[in-house]
């Protein structure tokens, strides 16, 4: 008998989805609220790892399917100079299985419009513009009351909400916030040049990191990684010439695609946050994941990746303890770990791109090890 009946999950990502779509699976009743209007997001393209794709086939295997017609696999990850030589490759391992790709591109209107799709096929009800006002908690359950004015009792309550969670400031008041790391990361969407691979590569200029990463046949996104002390916030009209005035000093493709960013409309600009919660990451029937828990930089490209797998390990925790505390005990001892790793040396890529004269920076090296060890189970 599956340790929780009923649940509700705060937050319509690929955690929130991924999860719904898990229990509901299971035979465990799981419906989401959201805080907007709409779930698919705004931004540009995604990077997804070999481990994710294999947590998405564990979700769903008609999903992943769906990912790999939509979007654009990769089989190593390449590190080049500003001119756009390439040094150096890196294998990324096929977690998924030896069918599927190492990595994958694909933006994120197109993913977050399929992991709904599928969620509300496993049964999932989906509240628009709702989200959690207060929680009580109780031996027997926790009672949730919701923007909307309705309230209601579940067995367990995620909060799946985020970086600025609301259900952890709720229900964790004395958790740590999340942090600026003095760096934004900018992408912008252009035309994908016929003769560029499928792979995805990373050019080491004087002032900062760019990259490419393909996410269909016709399109791929640029990003390239600013180091900001402080929080800007330039009009968005400004946002073209800001980001070709980054990406000056670089040749080959980067050169080549940089022309072709002239609408803002198709550039998104993020300054980067993480958080690392202690553990455990659940007080009583109230659990945190995905980003809510341990929200990652981009450097690894496994921010979606440890969210879905937490939602494959919740699903088969809950469904395979009678006990609630027991199931949410085991989830930490399965999660705490890989995602420390993960945000951890996300971080540490970071600092090595503020410090590019540090002599201990190795960014292939520990990229290279990251990956090695996310080829493990979870």
């Amino acid at each position: 008998m599956a340790a929780v009946g009923k649940v509700l999950i705060v937050g319509g990502g690929p955690a929130g989805l991924c999860t719904a779509t898990v229990l509901n699976k299971r035979g465990i009743d799981a419906e989401i609220v959201e805080i907007n209007e709409e779930l698919r997001p705004l931004g540009s393209g995604l990077t997804m790892m070999g481990p994710t794709l294999r947590a998405l086939r564990m979700v769903d295997e008609e999903a992943l399917e769906r990912c790999i017609r939509e979007g654009t696999g990769h089989a190593a990850l390449h590190f080049g100079t500003g001119d756009g030589q390439i040094v150096q490759r890196v294998e990324m391992p096929p977690s998924a299985g030896l069918e599927y790709p190492g990595g994958f591109g694909i933006m994120r209107p197109v993913l977050w419009g399929l992991l709904a799709e599928t969620a509300q096929k496993a049964g999932t009800r989906i509240r628009l513009s709702t989200t959690v006002t207060a929680i009580a908690q109780r031996a027997d359950g926790v009672e949730v009351s919701l923007s909307d004015g309705s309230r209601a009792t579940y067995d367990l309550l995620v909060g799946a909400d985020g970086l600025h969670s609301n259900v952890r400031e709720l229900a964790f008041p004395d958790a740590p916030g999340p942090f600026l790391t003095g760096q934004t990361v900018w992408r912008a969407v252009v035309p994908r040049p016929t003769e560029f691979s499928d792979d995805m590569a990373m050019y080491y200029g004087p002032r900062n990191k760019a990259g490419c990463n393909p996410v269909s046949d016709e399109e791929m996104y640029i990003f390239v990684v600013e180091n900001t002390p402080e929080v800007t916030r330039p009009p968005r009209e400004e946002w073209p010439a800001l980001i070709r005035a980054l990406l000056a000093e670089y040749g080959g493709v980067i050169a080549w695609a940089r022309e072709r960013m002239t609408d803002p409309e198709k550039i998104d600009r993020r300054p980067l946050q993480a958080i690392l919660l202690p553990s455990p990451w659940y007080r009583g029937r109230v659990l945190l994941i995905g980003d809510a828990a341990h929200a990652t930089t981009p450097h690894l490209a496994m921010g979606a990746g440890i969210a879905i797998e937490d939602a494959v390990v919740l699903g088969e925790v809950l469904d395979s303890h009678a006990d609630l505390g027991s199931a949410l005990a085991e989830f930490m001892d399965r999660r705490a770990e890989r995602c420390r790793l993960v945000v951890e040396n996300s971080l540490q890529l970071g600092e090595w791109e503020k410090h590019p004269d540090d002599p201990e920076a190795d960014p292939a090296g520990l990229t290279d090890t990251s990956f090695a060890a996310l080829a493990a189970p979870i």
